[in-house]
C-alpha cells in the first residue's frame, strides 16, 4: 500500500506494478499529482504553481516516456527586466542567435559574463564539480567564491535560483544549486503540451486506475496498520508514506522539517506582451513576482482561445487575497496594455519544496521500520528528480525485502 499520490508515490507504485505487486494507492484529494497537477480552467491550462520540467534529470528517462508528453521547451538562458529594459542572458552554445545580445547587455558585467562561462565549463567537465557535502554553505556565498559581482547575484542569480529553489535570498545548499544550473545547462526546461499534469497521469496509467483510492485521509497509523478517515482499516504487507513532509512526521510524530512556500498568479491577455520564450527574471527585487513566464509563447495548447496566458511565480510568499502588487509590478514591465489583463487564478502552496541547508544529507533513510518506508522528495533532493528517485529508492527497497 502507498499512501500519498504525488509523484514519489505514483513511481513508487509504478515500479512495484511492474514487477506484478498488488498495489493500492491511497490518497487524501480527489485526483492524483500532489503538487504537480493542472487545471482547466476558463480554456487555459494551469499548472499548480509555476513548474518546468528539466529534460537533464536523469531519472525521468528512466520513469517517464517523454516522447508521449510532447515537450514545449523554453529558450536557453533568461530574459532579465532591469531599468526599464529586457535583457537576454543566453547560452551561446545551444542557441548562437543569443551572442550578441548577451556580450552587448549591460544587466551584468563582464567579468560576469567571464565567470558564469567558466563555471559552465566547470560544471560540465567534472562530474563532481559541485561542493562536496562537508565543505557545503549558502549558494550565496559560493557565488561570491566564485567571483561574482553583487550585481550578478541580485539581477541574475536570485531570480533564477531563487525561482527554482524557492530560495530568493539564496540561502540554501550551494551543492543543490550548482547542480540544478548544470542540468540547465545540459539540457531544456519544458512543459508537456497538455501541462505539467501530464506527468502525473502518465504515472497514474501504469498504476491503474482501479488501483488509486481518492478522498481517502489516513487519520492515525499502528505497525503497518492505517485507518482512514471513513472509519475503514488496512493491514497491508508493506506499508509506503508518500506524503509531503509536514503530514508525514504528523502521522509519526516527528519533528516538521522546514518547507518552503510558493504562490503563482495567472492571467489571461489579449495579446502576448513579449515574444520571448525564455523565462522572465526580476533583476530590480522589486518584486513580488520573481519570475514571469508566457506561457503560450512556448506552448499555444495552454490556451484553448486566442488569448496569451501569463504566470507570475512568487517564491515564499502565499498569495491569498489581493493581486495589487502583482498587477503594478507587470505595468512596470509592460506599461497600460496590463489594464486589459484578467486574474484567471491563484495558486498558493505552502509546502512547495522541502528546505535542503547547507551540509543537508541529498539521500536520507527511507526504511522507517519493517515493512514500513518512507519516500518523497523530503527523502532525496528537493524536485522531481529527487521525488523520483526516491519512489524508486524505495519500491527497489519493497522488492528486495519480499525476494
Amino acid at each position: 500500500m502507498v499512501v500519498g499520490a504525488g509523484i514519489a508515490g505514483l513511481t513508487a507504485a509504478k515500479i512495484l506494478s511492474e514487477n506484478n505487486k498488488e498495489v493500492l494507492l491511497v490518497e487524501k484529494s480527489n485526483s492524483v499529482g500532489g503538487r504537480v497537477k493542472t487545471d482547466m480552467y476558463e480554456g487555459f491550462l494551469l499548472d499548480h504553481g509555476f513548474q518546468v520540467l528539466l529534460t537533464a534529470y536523469p531519472e525521468v528517462h528512466n520513469q517517464l516516456d517523454l516522447s508521449s508528453l510532447n515537450l514545449k521547451t523554453f529558450e536557453p538562458g533568461a530574459t532579465i527586466f532591469k531599468n526599464g529594459t529586457f535583457s537576454l542572458i543566453g547560452d551561446p552554445f545551444r542557441n548562437f542567435s543569443s551572442i550578441a545580445p548577451t556580450i552587448f547587455t549591460r544587466t551584468i558585467t563582464f567579468t560576469d559574463k567571464i565567470k558564469l562561462l567558466q563555471l559552465r565549463y566547470e560544471l560540465m567537465k567534472e562530474k563532481n564539480f559541485y561542493t562536496n557535502r562537508k565543505d557545503d554553505q549558502r549558494i550565496i556565498e559560493t557565488l561570491g567564491k566564485f567571483g561574482f559581482s553583487t550585481k550578478a547575484i541580485d539581477s541574475f542569480f536570485k531570480p533564477l535560483i531563487g525561482g527554482i529553489q524557492l530560495d530568493p535570498e539564496l540561502n540554501g545548499s550551494a551543492r543543490l544549486s550548482l547542480l540544478i544550473l548544470k542540468m540547465l545547462f545540459l539540457g531544456d526546461a519544458a512543459v508537456p503540451e497538455r501541462g505539467m499534469g501530464a506527468i502525473s497521469q502518465q504515472l497514474l496509467r501504469k498504476v491503474g486506475e482501479n488501483n488509486v483510492l481518492l478522498n481517502a485521509s489516513v487519520e492515525k497509523i499502528e505497525g503497518k496498520k492505517i485507518f482512514i478517515s471513513e472509519g475503514e482499516s488496512f493491514s497491508p504487507s508493506n506499508l509506503i508514506i508518500a506524503t509531503e513532509n509536514p503530514a508525514a512526521a504528523k502521522l509519526f510524530g516527528n519533528e516538521i522539517t522546514p518547507s518552503k512556500s510558493v504562490s503563482c498568479v495567472y492571467f489571461s491577455a489579449p495579446e502576448a506582451p513579449i515574444k520571448s520564450r525564455a523565462i522572465l527574471l526580476d533583476g530590480e527585487n522589486g518584486g513580488p513576482g520573481l519570475n514571469v513566464a508566457i506561457m503560450t509563447n512556448v506552448s499555444s495548447s495552454y490556451s484553448s482561445t486566442n488569448e496569451a496566458l501569463i504566470a507570475v511565480a512568487i517564491p515564499g510568499q502565499l498569495v491569498c487575497d489581493s493581486t495589487e502588487p502583482v498587477v503594478t509590478q507587470m505595468k512596470k514591465w509592460f506599461g497600460d496594455m496590463v489594464d486589459d489583463w484578467k486574474h484567471l487564478k491563484t495558486f498558493s502552496i505552502e509546502h512547495g519544496q522541502p528546505a535542503l541547508r547547507p551540509k543537508d544529507s541529498f539521500r536520507k533513510e527511507i526504511k522507517i521500520s519493517d515493512g514500513v518506508f518512507m519516500c518523497g522528495d523530503h527523502r532525496d533532493t528537493p524536485s522531481i528528480q529527487g521525488a523520483m528517485v526516491s519512489g524508486r529508492r524505495t519500491a527497489e527497497l519493497c522488492l528486495k525485502q519480499q525476494i
